[in-house]
């Protein structure tokens, strides 16, 4: 089992992408905003909530506010930390990166696409890592289901195996032929390793919908967005039980990326972990888990 450790992506890092960032007019000082229009501003939309000129929308303090924050611009959603929200764009979706630090993983979350492809790119050495993933996943178990079942497509994905370069600039594209490509998050970082994930671990998500039945029977649900969730059984080396601690320790309040088995998709969850517990259970190996809870 592993986790990656996210490097923040700043408008430093973000040297080029083929979206454009044309969601709103930017915010004007001199325009005179009514209630309801809507602007940009630092790479995040704003509506008005009052007739107003001259409001800054992110250091605004009235109150009432003057400005509703609507989240980040098209561009800049599969940064956000939000895996439900979504980086949109017809064909394809492609961003560089310059991590100005060494990275040597990669993961992406709630991806629509049929591949995407990661290139770690020295300025010295050229390139240095090129990997294309095919997110057609068919899923099927029979002829019957090969010619009449959908097309089922793999939405996350992680790649743990990239050089460790500190210079190198880290390109990704999402391809969907002519059909609206999609991204909810990228991650980049450095991964750690816990331990070994073993049987009896357990996979699900957390439904925020709301479903409702009133008096008379009729019922009411309101699809709402959902998160991923795992209780991981792992297996640590005794030796290393106290590193594991300060490194979960560490933790406890950054969003990671938790890899439970890199073959096993439905165990990528982009989140925190609620609690662990490690059980001294020999000389040799000892017994953890640790429950996770993914992010929107």
């Amino acid at each position: 089992m592993r986790i990656i450790k996210p490097v923040e992506i700043t408008p430093a890092i973000l040297t080029t992408s083929n979206v454009p960032e044309t969601d709103y007019a930017a915010w004007s000082a001199a325009t005179a905003y009514a209630v309801g229009d809507k602007a940009m501003y630092n790479h995040r939309n704003y509506e008005a909530l009052v007739a107003h000129t001259g409001a800054n929308p992110e250091t605004d303090t009235s109150d009432p506010p003057k400005w509703l924050d609507l989240g980040a611009t098209n561009r800049w959603r599969m940064f956000d930390d939000k895996v439900g929200s979504l980086t949109e764009q017809a064909g394809s979706i492609a961003v560089e990166l310059q991590p100005g630090a060494v990275i040597n993983s990669v993961a992406l979350f709630n991806l629509l696409g049929r591949s995407a492809t990661v290139t770690l790119t020295d300025p010295s050495e050229g390139v240095v890592y090129q990997r294309t993933v095919s997110l057609v996943d068919a899923g099927v178990s029979d002829w019957y289901e090969w010619f009449f079942s959908p097309i089922g497509r793999q939405t996350d994905f992680v790649l743990l195996d990239l050089p460790a370069y500190g210079t190198a600039t880290l390109s990704v594209t999402i391809d969907n032929a002519s059909d609206t490509a999609a991204v909810g998050h990228l991650v980049m970082g450095r991964q750690a390793e816990l331990g070994v994930a073993v049987y009896g671990s357990g996979v699900g998500i957390t439904d925020y919908s709301r479903k409702e039945t009133d008096t008379f029977g009729n019922s009411v649900v309101v699809e709402r967005s959902f998160s991923k969730r795992a209780e991981f059984d792992v297996v640590v080396e005794t030796p290393q039980i106290g590193r594991v601690q300060r490194l979960l320790a560490s933790l406890r309040a950054q969003p990671v990326v938790w890899i439970g088995a890199e073959g096993y998709e439905s165990t990528f969850l982009f989140g925190y972990y609620r609690d662990f517990q490690i059980s001294i259970s020999g000389p040799s190996v000892s017994d953890a888990s640790i429950t996770v809870e993914g992010l929107t």
